[in-house]
């Protein structure tokens, strides 16, 4: 280099700013690289996110992940299936509810290990999906667990420590009730019409039994709540074997809530709320009151289902065959009397909920579980979840005719719907599709399994990139033969 060019390139340099380096220029690097990991795990929580709804979305169709539609107060025209791991009550309050039910699959049955045995999914008047959980012990929407005719609350025996257990569906609180005897446990039998009063069937209050052959067997009895003070009263201290009932015949109130129907064995009886008897008759063993929606709308008759088919020892077919006739009892006397023909209907059982505009009775038609026979001797509930099949809701109409409501998919096997929407005939509002979110942290069983091969994917790819942007960077360097500063 030459004396002259030296001297230029030193008065250049010399009016040129001075470089201005940080104080601590490692720091500074650090703090690049923690940049640079922060987008990498933004990046990774975005295909994260994607993958899951991605999944969610072939999984249930294109329904995921979407606003429902506008419900109107009814009950809806369909129901599907809720996510396994659907947000409870108590996360997110539905406000009344039009509907409950119960059954199989992922989304109404688990394992406690992972998740709850007992699922119940609440339908809230607005579209939401929301779920009740009860470990230990499969659940029935119309049995164990039983809707207010408002909708607001759901009664359950199944529930925590207490004998019955009421849960607000505006606020997902829970309310503990005790029972005539220490250590007994309730099942809700029948809401009164104004919500005030429970009939609760109350068993474990004497020792457990066995019989012959190794079933055990608790005594049953039938017990008054009165929901605003917490009283409760035995109305009928014998119903018997608490496993050998047939729950859809056990009481009925009648619309005042002054008189109650009550089932012992085969004897139908009307109580007063002191548990005095007005009357009582023997109905054999194909007869069974028809449910708790019983009663007419204006309290004059009682409707009874008539049997006609297998009795006992039946297996899945002859299950399936049965046809069910309503007739009547005056409920001022328990005599026959005459009333509506209403169309047979065939299935394994019936289950009266009550009647709509006062004329169409409404009810629950149980099918029979494929496979699923009833053996001699053995305990069998026309409505318990292990003996049901696929239900659906049906209207007998006062002119012969019947009319579906409601024909859930096949894994739902129990249905409860508010009786307030029910007598004024709310049926047929707009369906809405379940919500993945917001979830129960168990869609983590999901989510992380499906998710980990997509972070893993994107962060090679990140670091990939990263290494091709550093050899560029080598290779465009060109090599310095001569330092840039004078010597």
């Amino acid at each position: 280099m030459s004396e002259e060019l030296r001297t230029a390139l030193r008065e250049l340099g010399e009016r040129m700013p001075a470089a201005r380096l940080a104080s601590d220029p490692w720091l500074v690097g650090r703090r690049q690289r923690r940049r640079a990991a922060r987008r990498t795990g933004v990046v990774a929580m975005v295909a994260v996110l994607v993958g899951v709804l991605g999944v969610s979305a072939v999984l249930r169709g294109s329904g995921a992940g979407t606003m429902p539609a506008a419900a109107g107060e009814g009950v809806p025209e369909r129901i599907s299936l809720p996510w396994m791991w659907q947000a409870t009550v108590e996360q997110d309050p539905p406000g009344p509810a039009s509907v409950l039910f119960g059954g199989g699959g992922l989304g109404l049955r688990g394992s406690d290990f992972v998740d709850h045995e007992g699922k119940i999914a609440v339908v809230g008047r607005g579209g939401d999906y929301r779920m009740l959980l009860y470990g230990g012990a499969e659940s029935s929407a119309g049995d164990d667990v039983q809707l207010s005719p408002d909708g607001r609350y759901v009664a359950d025996g199944t529930l925590g420590p207490h004998w019955l257990t009421v849960t607000d569906l505006t606020d997902g609180s829970r309310r503990g009730f005790s029972g005539p005897t220490e250590g007994s446990s309730g099942t809700p039998v029948a809401w009164s019409r104004d919500g005030a009063a429970l009939l609760v069937l109350d068993a474990g209050y004497e020792p457990t039994r066995y019989d012959a052959r190794g079933w055990w067997r608790d005594a049953s009895r039938l017990t008054l709540l009165e929901l605003t003070t917490g009283a409760t009263r035995i109305l009928l201290d014998d119903l018997g074997d608490r496993q050998s009932l047939r729950t859809a015949s056990i009481a009925a109130f009648s619309p005042d809530g002054s008189r109650i129907a009550a089932t012992a064995g085969d004897r139908l009886s009307l109580l007063d709320r002191d548990g005095g008897a007005l009357w009582s008759r023997d109905l054999g063993p194909r007869r069974k009151l028809a449910g708790n929606g019983a009663f007419t709308a204006d309290g004059s008759r009682i409707a009874v289902v008539d049997l006609d088919g297998c009795l006992s020892g039946c297996d899945d077919a002859a299950l399936a065959a049965r046809s069910w006739t309503v007739t009547w009892l005056d409920a001022a006397t328990g005599q026959d009397v005459a009333g509506p023909t209403l169309a047979p209907v065939r299935g394994q059982a019936l289950r009266a909920l009550g009647w709509r505009h006062g004329t169409d009775l409404v009810a629950v038609r149980y099918e029979a579980d494929p496979g699923n026979g009833m053996r001699e001797g053995d305990y069998w509930n026309d409505t318990g979840y292990w003996e049901s099949g696929r239900v659906q809701l049906i209207a007998l109409r006062p002119d012969g005719t019947t009319e579906v409501l409601l024909d859930p998919p096949d894994e739902v096997w129990s249905l409860d719907v508010a009786r307030d929407l029910l007598e004024a005939g709310s049926f047929g509002a707009p369906a809405t599709e379940p919500r993945p979110f917001p979830a129960r942290p168990l869609i983590l069983l999901v989510a992380v399994p499906l998710a980990l091969p997509v972070v893993i994917v994107v962060g090679v790819l990140l670091l990939w990139r990263r290494h091709r942007r550093w050899l560029r960077m080598i290779r465009s360097t060109p090599p310095m033969t001569d330092p840039p500063w004078p010597t």
